[in-house]
């Protein structure tokens, strides 16, 4: 089974996450988080939503792929500007919110075949 990373801070979308996608999934509440459990359970992908509490997502990214240069980070944000800074660091793609289930899930996909 594909095992995803989903940093997030906004507990009710954890929770839709958890409802909706049919992966192993880790879900972490900030950044500092984020990166243990990456560590820890070397996900397929990463879902990294970029504004986090203690660490943002943007320095989280970068840190990753200090950690592993072939790590999957998908960008999730609802600021435009700032998902343009997530490519810049590193990441695969962005998903802006608001999305649609279908979507992710397509994304997650296409980067755990890689």
């Amino acid at each position: 089974m594909v095992k995803v990373l989903i940093a997030e801070d906004y507990l009710e979308l954890l929770e839709f996450y958890k409802i909706s996608l049919n992966y192993e999934l880790f879900l972490a509440k900030d950044g500092v988080e984020a990166l243990e459990m990456f560590v820890k359970h070397k996900p397929d992908v990463v879902l990294m939503d970029l504004k986090l509490p203690k660490k943002n997502g943007l320095d989280v990214i970068k840190e990753i792929l200090m950690i592993d240069p072939n790590a999957k980070i998908i960008a999730i944000t609802a600021y435009g500007n700032i998902g343009v800074k997530a490519l810049e660091v590193g990441a695969k793609d962005v998903i802006r919110k608001p999305f649609k289930v279908s979507q992710l899930n397509e994304l997650i996909s296409k980067y755990a075949k890689k």
